[in-house]
């Protein structure tokens, strides 16, 4: 009678968790279609632009394993009010930003949120549905928050062309309102038990530091020329903090980061198709649309449909994984992920100012390919090799690396593209910045491939 009790409100607490959640995923990819006209509007150089794609996954690199553990600590409906709170407030000053900095600083405040809404309302839904029902509440759950990327470019479009870039932001608040009427009396009562779990402060620490200084070392010294004395001190200290970090995980007993994982090479294949994810999610979703709105000159409906593609592909592919890993097996799937970012880093060299609309659908695509193959099947790898008391610390590690990945190559390409766009023109800078993308990429298919050998080898060695 107990558990009747406790579950009798499920399905409406799913309904409010999604829709929360949704509006946390439709931020991740909304905002992207509004670059351009946030450019124009707050006269906001690459560099500063950046920012907003930015610091959005340098805070959920830097908070989404704190944040796990916090819930567990604290209550996970408790840690999900307070992101959804600090989310709301966010969206809400980042429509009414007046300048380019305070943009930034509220989008950083949505990342915070978001991360918390991210951890906290998929670690709720074992706690709101019994067992038997968990795996279908999940797909629910898993399906609209995929909706949320794949519509996010498309409604940003109409939203622009409609009204203003400034309702990217604040078409979150209704739907954050409604969301929370559903879990007001849905939660109630969840989220009680509290596991004693410690949180290694002096590593969370160590990851902000070192990730915020290396980052803006990075800027900072290509704005100078890599003349400033402070932009290369910066620099140093986040590479030795973040050194410093993976020197004593690898000897803790609760490390911050969980690198003993890594001794598994299929972990390591979805952690190199998880960090080109990273590179997909940031660099392609920040530079696509500029390109299609400085060069192309298309409307924000046009560039909203066309950057949709990246999103939908990825959708498509949530609905034939399971039949996907029965084929081919989560390891070819990892390679099929990267080897599509590669291609698609390849075919975006090739664009002209007059390529064919048709022609960007095939890079486009092949992005949303490695988007969704790596967000699946890197799940999955974890829950084949990691044991099930490791598995979300695990998950947590990896989705950091793909974090820091797209921060730090983001930075990089759009150093790169500033300083050839000041000699130049806006074609031979992102076909510069494209140009350090596909090395990256190249370096990580190489890894692939010696990694995917080796699974060969062992699974030979096994049969024999």
């Amino acid at each position: 009678m107990a558990d009747q009790y406790r579950f009798r409100f499920k399905w409406w607490a799913l309904l409010g968790m999604s829709l929360l959640a949704f509006t946390a995923y439709l931020d991740a990819t909304i905002v992207n279609t509004a670059l351009p006209f946030i450019q124009s509007s707050l006269n906001a150089n690459i560099l500063q632009l950046q920012w907003i794609t930015n610091i959005f996954t340098i805070i959920l690199s830097m908070t989404m394993i704190a944040i796990g553990k916090c819930a567990d600590l604290w209550g996970k409906k408790e840690v999900f009010y307070i992101g959804i709170v600090i989310f709301a407030i966010a969206a809400l000053g980042a429509g009414l930003s007046p300048t380019i900095e305070m943009l930034i600083f509220f989008r950083g405040l949505q990342a915070l949120g978001a991360s918390s809404v991210f951890i906290a309302s998929s670690a709720l839904l074992s706690e709101v549905f019994p067992e038997k029902e968990r795996v279908k509440a999940i797909s629910i759950y898993g399906g609209v928050t995929g909706f949320g990327l794949m519509v996010g470019p498309f409604l940003g479009g109409v939203l622009i062309s409609l009204l203003s870039w400034r309702w990217v932001f604040w078409i979150n608040l209704p739907l954050i309102a409604i969301g929370l009427a559903a879990c007001s009396f849905s939660l109630r009562g969840h989220s009680k038990l509290k596991p004693s779990v410690k949180i290694d402060w002096q590593g969370l620490c160590l990851l902000i530091f070192g990730l915020g200084a290396l980052m803006y070392g990075i800027i900072a010294a290509a704005q100078s020329n890599w003349k400033s004395i402070a932009a290369w001190i910066f620099l140093i200290a986040g590479m030795c903090a973040l050194i410093l970090l993976i020197l004593l995980d690898n000897v803790r007993k609760n490390p911050l980061l969980d690198l003993h994982i890594f001794k598994e090479k299929l972990i390591i294949l979805a952690s190199l198709s998880c960090a080109l994810a990273g590179v997909v999610s940031t660099v392609f979703m920040f530079f696509d649309p500029l390109y299609l709105r400085i060069l192309r000159n298309l409307s924000p409906f046009l560039i909203g449909l066309l950057i949709a593609v990246i999103p939908a592909a990825q959708a498509m592919i949530s609905l034939v994984f399971s039949r996907s890993v029965k084929k081919f097996g989560v390891a070819n799937l990892l390679f099929f992920s990267v080897i599509a970012a590669f291609l698609a880093a390849v075919f975006h060299r090739m664009i002209q100012i007059d390529t064919s609309i048709l022609f960007l659908i095939l890079p486009f695509f092949l992005l949303g390919i490695n988007w969704g193959l790596s967000n699946a099947a890197m799940i999955t790898a974890v829950n084949e090799v990691i044991a099930p008391k490791e598995i979300g610390a695990a998950i947590g590690t990896i989705a950091t690396i793909w974090n820091i990945a797209g921060s730090l190559v983001l930075a990089i390409s759009t150093v790169i593209f500033n300083a050839v766009e000041i000699k130049s023109s806006f074609l031979p800078a992102f076909h510069s910045s494209i140009n350090f993308n596909i090395l990256f990429a190249g370096v990580l298919l190489v890894g692939a491939c010696w990694i995917r050998l080796k699974l060969k080898k062992s699974k030979r060695a096994r049969g024999a």
